[in-house]
């Protein structure tokens, strides 16, 4: 009984040093097997790793992984894929993909092995190509310009409306989705660009983005204000002496605009004149700018020399009136 034991251990030492030799062609194979029986033989094959691997990001955070197959060896053999990520495997398949999604998002790098099976034995290959790619389960951050600029407020034509997003860390932006008052959401390659047009203060702009494996941001909805009319002239100026020297005080009647409001006046004054000029920006070359008020004071002028006015009125879109009546000739005090 002792003798049979020696003898047995004797034959493994030997299969496997014989084993370990036949496979040393392969770059980090290894083997491991067992007999209890000298007529039992071994049977063994180079094993070769996978001769490349992918790796793509998917959508809520999942890696999907893909190879092509190791040729099978003869006699019957069992051919396991092993799959690593830094270096720890996390499973094992007999097809030719496997898909992982981390506990979190970021770079992940993964290499697969091929593990030959045969009885209670098997080689295990070196490792494949090694691939690295994005876990990512994060939306992108959606943002949108008006004319370049910001939306708020109001506009006097036609609004180019652009969407664009940000991934951060992820893989990439991918899409924008806009829905122009109702008409129905439109999706295309982001930064997505729309116009929005026509006089309305209640133009509505629903959009949103997904990066380039799906996820998707929310909803945002942006008003787009056009006000397209000009508003009134200002009527009933009055020029009269300031109470301090070179001063002359105006006063009107307020223009009015229906839409966005009146946001104020520009007042255009004459050099010293005799008589008041027609109202042209040559004939009135020095303006003054003013709020939505009807009084303004006029300073630095020549005392007891006369001046003419007159008033455009400008709304928060931006129009501007038609000009108003003169006043004047006016000597300042």
């Amino acid at each position: 009984m002792k003798l049979d034991r020696i003898v047995s251990v004797a034959f493994v030492v030997l299969v496997s040093t014989a084993i370990v030799g036949f496979s040393a062609g392969t770059s980090g194979a290894s083997f491991t097997g067992t007999s209890t029986n000298p007529s039992e033989g071994l049977v063994t094959s180079n094993v070769a790793a996978p001769a490349s691997e992918t790796a793509t990001s998917a959508a809520a955070g999942q890696i999907n992984l893909s190879w092509p197959a190791t040729t099978t060896p003869a006699n019957g053999h069992t051919v396991t894929y092993l799959v690593f990520r830094g270096g720890v495997q996390i499973g094992s398949t007999s097809g030719l993909t496997y898909s992982d999604t981390p506990a979190a998002d970021g770079t992940y790098t993964y290499y697969v092995q091929t593990k030959i099976a045969q009885g209670s034995g098997f080689f295990t290959s070196g490792n494949s190509p090694s691939q690295s790619t994005l876990s990512d389960r994060t939306a992108p951050t959606m943002s949108a310009t008006c004319n370049g600029g910001s939306c708020a407020g109001w506009f006097n034509g036609s609004v180019t409306f652009v969407v664009s997003g940000t991934d951060g860390a992820g893989v990439g932006m991918g899409t924008a989705t806009t829905n122009v008052d109702g008409a129905g959401a439109i999706t295309s390659s982001a930064p997505r660009t729309v116009t929005v047009s026509g006089e309305s203060a209640t133009h509505s702009v629903v959009y949103s983005g997904a990066d380039a494996v799906g996820n998707a941001s929310g909803n945002t909805s942006q008003t787009v204000k056009i006000d397209l009319t000009a508003p009134t002239a200002a009527t009933g100026i009055t020029a009269a002496k300031g109470a301090s020297a070179g001063q002359i005080v105006l006063t009107w009647t307020a223009g009015t605009d229906a839409l966005s409001g009146v946001s104020g006046y520009t007042i255009h004054r004459s050099g010293v004149v005799a008589s008041c000029p027609a109202t042209t920006p040559a004939n009135y070359p020095n303006t003054t700018t003013v709020g939505a008020g009807t009084t303004a004071t006029i300073s630095g002028l020549v005392s007891a020399s006369k001046y003419c006015f007159y008033l455009t009125t400008t709304d928060n879109a931006g129009n501007v009136s038609a000009n108003s009546a003169a006043a004047g000739p006016a000597a300042a005090k």
